[in-house]
Formats: C-alpha cells, sequence, structure tokens
C-alpha cells in the first residue's frame, strides 16, 4: 500500500510540476537575466553541461543550497569538513545571486553548480555524472525526484541546519501522510533546536533521525568575523566625514528612504545594502526623492567632495559582512515595511549592536532568544531615530547588549562542527570505513 501511494504522488507530482514550470519559466529567465545568470552556466538546470562527463570531478560530496543565504551556510560547513577531507564537493544552488557566491568564494576542491530542476530523469542524470558518496540539503528544501533519484542509487540523503516555522509546521501537519513519505527519503536531519526538533516529529517524520546540532547560521564562536576590508575602511572614512556608521543591512522596498532618514536624523551616515542589488535604481530614486544624494558602490568613482546628505548604496552580493564589520551599529531590513526579517547574526558576531523593525517572523526563536537575553533592540518605525541615538551615545548599555546578544548565542557553538561528524558518519559508512 505504501509503495503504491507514494507511486500516485510521484505520479500526480511529475503531471503538474511541468505545468507549474511553464507557467513560472518566462518569469523565472527573465530573473536569471537581470541577476546575471547568463552565460554562466544556467542551462546546467536543464541537464545541459559544458565538458564531459569524465572531466567531472566524483566521488565526493554533494551539497544543495538555494541561495545566497543557504550558500553561506553551505560555505561555511565546506571550510570545516575539509579540515578532515580532500574530496571533491559539488554545491548546487538554484539561483544565479547563489552560484556566484560560491564562485567567488574560489574553494579549491569546489565545483559551482546549477541544481537540476526537478524532472523526471534530470536528477538521476546529475548524480551519475558526478558519483557523490553522500548528499546534504542545507534547510527544509526536499524535491520528490532527486530524493528518489538518490535512494534508488543508494546514496545517504541528510538535511542540514533544518527549521521549520510555526506556520510551515501547519501547512505540513495538515498532510501528514503526503509528509511523511516524502521526508521518509531522509537518511539524518540535523535541527537547529529542540524545538524544531519536535515540530518536524510532529509533521511524521521518523523522530529517530532527527538529530539536533545547532544552527550552522548562528555558530558565531566557530566563525569569527575577517578584518574589514582595508579598501572598505578607507572609502568609509573619506564619505562619513567623522560621522558614526550606521548600516541598513538587506533592505526590502522603502525601507532604504525610511532608515536612512532615521539614521540622518541621529547625526549618523547611512551606509545602505539593499538585500536585491538589481533594485539599484528603484533604491536610488527613493533616496533621491528623501533629500539624499546616493553614491553606488558599482558607480566605481566617489565624488572629489562628499555631498551633505549623501549616502552610500552597496550595490553589490555577498559583501554585507564586510561592511557590517564597519558599522558602529545594524538595523536590520525586512521588518519595518516588509514581513519576515533578516538574519541578524552577522552583525552579532562582528559584535555590532543591532535594531530591528516590529517584524521578525522568520526569525521567531532566535528574536526570542536575543530578547530574553537583553541582546537586542526592536522599535517601530517611528521610535527608530531615538534608539540609533541611544545605541550610538550610551556606551555602556550598548556594550552590554552587544555581549548579551554575543553570549546568547554561544548554544550553537560547535553547530558547525556537530554538523560535519553527522554527514561524515553517512559519508564513511557509504565508503565501508565506518
Amino acid at each position: 500500500m505504501k509503495i503504491l501511494f507514494r507511486t500516485l504522488l510521484l505520479g500526480t507530482y511529475n503531471l503538474l510540476f511541468p505545468v507549474f514550470l511553464l507557467v513560472s519559466l518566462p518569469g523565472y529567465l527573465i530573473k536569471m537575466k537581470r541577476r546575471g545568470g547568463f552565460g554562466t552556466g544556467l542551462l546546467e538546470r536543464f541537464g545541459i553541461y559544458r565538458k564531459p562527463a569524465a572531466q567531472e570531478p566524483q566521488g565526493g560530496l554533494y551539497i544543495h543550497a538555494v541561495s545566497v543565504g543557504e550558500a553561506f551556510i553551505a560555505l561555511k560547513f565546506i571550510r570545516e569538513w575539509n579540515k578532515t577531507h580532500d574530496e571533491p564537493v559539488i554545491l548546487a544552488t538554484s539561483t544565479a545571486t547563489g552560484h556566484e557566491v560560491v564562485r567567488k568564494a574560489a574553494i579549491p576542491n569546489v565545483r559551482p553548480l546549477y541544481a537540476p530542476l526537478d524532472l523526471p530523469g534530470l536528477s538521476g542524470r546529475c548524480l551519475d555524472r558526478f558519483k557523490p558518496r553522500a548528499v546534504a540539503l542545507i534547510e527544509a528544501e526536499l524535491w520528490p525526484n532527486f530524493a528518489e533519484a538518490c535512494h534508488r542509487r543508494g546514496i545517504p540523503l541528510l538535511m542540514l541546519n533544518a527549521r521549520l516555522s510555526p506556520r510551515s509546521e501547519g501547512r505540513y501537519a495538515a498532510i501528514r501522510p503526503v509528509t511523511a513519505l516524502l521526508f521518509s527519503r531522509l537518511d539524518a536531519l540535523a535541527a537547529q533546536n529542540g524545538t524544531d526538533a519536535r515540530r518536524f516529529a510532529h509533521i511524521g517524520i521518523n523522530p529517530f533521525i532527527i538529530h539536533e546540532t545547532g544552527s550552522i547560521k548562528f555558530d558565531v564562536l566557530g566563525d569569527a568575523p575577517t578584518a574589514p576590508r582595508d579598501e572598505f575602511r578607507m572609502l568609509l572614512n573619506y564619505l562619513r566625514q567623522d560621522k558614526p556608521v550606521v548600516l541598513a543591512a538587506s533592505t526590502h522596498a522603502g525601507e532604504e528612504a525610511l532608515i536612512a532618514k532615521a539614521i540622518r536624523t541621529a547625526g549618523a551616515f547611512p551606509l545602505i545594502v539593499p538585500r536585491h542589488a538589481e533594485r539599484r535604481a528603484e533604491v536610488v530614486q527613493d533616496l533621491t526623492a528623501a533629500g539624499f544624494s546616493p553614491i553606488l558602490r558599482t558607480a566605481g568613482e566617489l565624488p572629489d567632495e562628499v555631498p551633505q546628505n549623501a549616502c552610500y548604496v552597496a550595490d553589490t552580493t555577498g559583501e554585507l559582512r564586510d561592511w557590517t564589520a564597519l558599522a558602529d551599529v545594524v538595523v536590520i531590513g525586512k521588518s519595518f515595511l516588509a514581513s519576515g526579517g533578516q538574519n541578524p547574526v552577522e552583525a552579532i558576531a562582528a559584535r555590532i549592536p543591532v535594531i530591528t523593525g516590529p517584524d521578525m517572523t522568520n526569525f521567531a526563536d532566535l528574536v526570542r532568544l536575543l530578547e530574553s537575553h537583553a541582546g537586542i533592540c526592536r522599535c517601530m518605525q517611528d521610535q527608530l531615530p531615538l534608539h540609533i541615538s541611544r545605541l550610538l551615545e550610551h556606551s555602556e548599555s550598548t556594550a552590554r547588549q552587544v555581549e548579551n546578544a554575543f553570549n546568547a548565542l554561544k548554544v550553537h557553538s560547535g553547530a558547525t562542527r556537530r554538523s560535519v561528524q553527522l554527514v561524515d558518519s553517512f559519508y564513511r559508512r557509504s565508503t565501508g570505513q565506518a
């Protein structure tokens, strides 16, 4: 009965997914063109590769990461993995921005790859090409055909850094038999915390395969920020005119002008890093309308004289960590005029005080942890100038918030190493080394 149910579900999925793909493909291709995906190997998503399979790295670890955030988690995992392994790593992403992050990291044994679309035959073609000993999925990204292809080939399939929001838990629980069947192809699931572990068990995942490892993303002690680039420091020193720098991180539509005005009111210099660099024209228009003279990083040259209401827009991908290390305060985007919030951990790791807006739904567990330790400031948009000023002026209370936040995340210390050990146990088993 279980085999019949699986066959029916997979057959239904394979009838419906191509229809969805045909409808969404034009928009996807437009987005990829806008984000610079053309000419970077995008045809790999359709099973078309540039060189023969015999010239590809084989017999290593395959990691699937969707976009930029997951790619950074994967790269962090790989750096720890490489301390004990010298086999090749295939790092597959679904987006052009994620692919660019992997390519720029330039880790010698890593092959950047566009993940195959989950159409019948493409996943198997990809796995046969690289012949991985194990597959690791970053966060809750599990595709039916890909999971089946791994199962048929006896390749261990693990999910790392997995988290499940209450909303997603409700959706999965409503179709528990389907969810349980899909996730049954996993050999192991590494949950970020006990709450996530319980949520995954509730939606039908075998509790015996669930491991509580902590969050790789929140493993700040194992990922100390590097020293800021001298180029960035010199650039900001020129632009800031002795003012403190406040970073608006991963902003969404309308937030650039909102946060920049609050920063100006607080007497600081606005440094803006939009979540999507391709929005640069919209960002410039909004900031100009708000009375600013925006200077784009992609414009290259700096003005001979800094305008009175200058602000700097880092309209690039993969540089947020470098800018964060140079800020005096970080304001988290997608939390004021959009919903869900963005990840504040990079700022906490760099020991920079953090302010968020009221909506941090996507990081609810993290924010609760930080708030319980008085390690983060949340406010409404009209209160933002006041809180920026407070963090810039009250050094003792600011330092206390910074240390509280850092200490609150110690629970995740070692998560990267524990995740590597979990994957390695299956990796060795598949090669007879266990």
